[in-house]
């Protein structure tokens, strides 16, 4: 059986690109924006307009940025690895399709499309703002907010328990505060899957857990940990190509 990579990248990777992320806790903001105004089902119909003005907004941001060298450096093991190289994502950009990514499983949706809550029709708005006061009935942008039940963590939770030993968990830019990827990962292998953990944070955000949910920790930039023939690409392709991992 082939060795598998499965990669799972969050706000980190995007905002290397230039995409702004919310800060996290009690004064969570999103562009000045309070996360739970713009950002919670249970506030979406009182503060229709103002998610709808706020998500035009990020669409035109996205339109605005490029892939990085880290969206790159992922397409191209995709390339190179055919059939062994799996990518979920909780952004809901388009950076890794348009980096050259195939076959990606948005988690939280796309900040692409938009849904008629009338008739569940799904359609694609792409970089352009939506027109909510002129388009009769009632939408939504088509991203998981808070509160809202995510139906593709099925699918992850799935994959996470089963993981094995042939497995080598990818995780790139996550806070891990919201979908805790390591600790899935190391939880539904039962610690028989390789985890790399990449983030510039200094300290792991499960410092104080014996053992750590991951192996390594690439304490850097998403850009920096996969530049092309640097340490964390050879081991990538050492694995895939043979199994053997670099000395902890």
């Amino acid at each position: 059986m082939p060795r598998r990579l499965f990669i799972f990248t969050g706000a980190g990777i995007s905002a290397e690109s230039g995409l702004a992320t919310f800060r996290s806790g009690p004064d969570a903001l999103w562009e000045n924006h309070r996360v739970e105004d713009v950002c919670h089902i249970d506030t979406f119909a009182k503060n229709y307009e103002l998610v709808h003005r706020f998500y035009n907004a990020r669409r035109g941001a996205l339109a605005d940025v490029e892939p990085n060298p880290a969206h790159l450096a992922i397409a191209e093991l995709q390339r190179s690895f055919p059939g062994q190289v799996e990518l979920m994502t909780s952004n809901v950009d388009d950076l890794h399709e348009r980096a050259g990514s195939t076959n990606v499983g948005h988690i939280h949706g796309s900040l692409l499309e938009m849904q008629n809550l009338d008739t569940n029709e799904i359609f694609t708005v792409g970089y352009q703002a939506f027109d909510f006061a002129g388009t009769p009935g009632r939408y939504k942008p088509k991203v998981v907010l808070f509160g809202e039940a995510a139906p593709a963590y099925s699918k992850l939770y799935e994959l996470m328990n089963n993981l094995d030993e042939d497995d080598m968990v990818l995780v790139v830019g996550s806070s891990e505060l919201v979908l805790p990827f390591c600790h899935l990962a190391w939880r539904g292998s039962q610690g028989r899957a390789r985890i790399l953990y990449v983030d510039p944070c200094q300290e792991s955000p499960y410092e104080g857990l014996e053992p750590l949910p991951h192996h390594r920790h690439y304490k850097m930039p998403a850009t920096e940990a996969l530049a092309k023939n640097g340490e964390l690409i050879q081991e990538i392709h050492s694995w895939l190509s043979n199994g053997t991992v670099a000395p902890l």
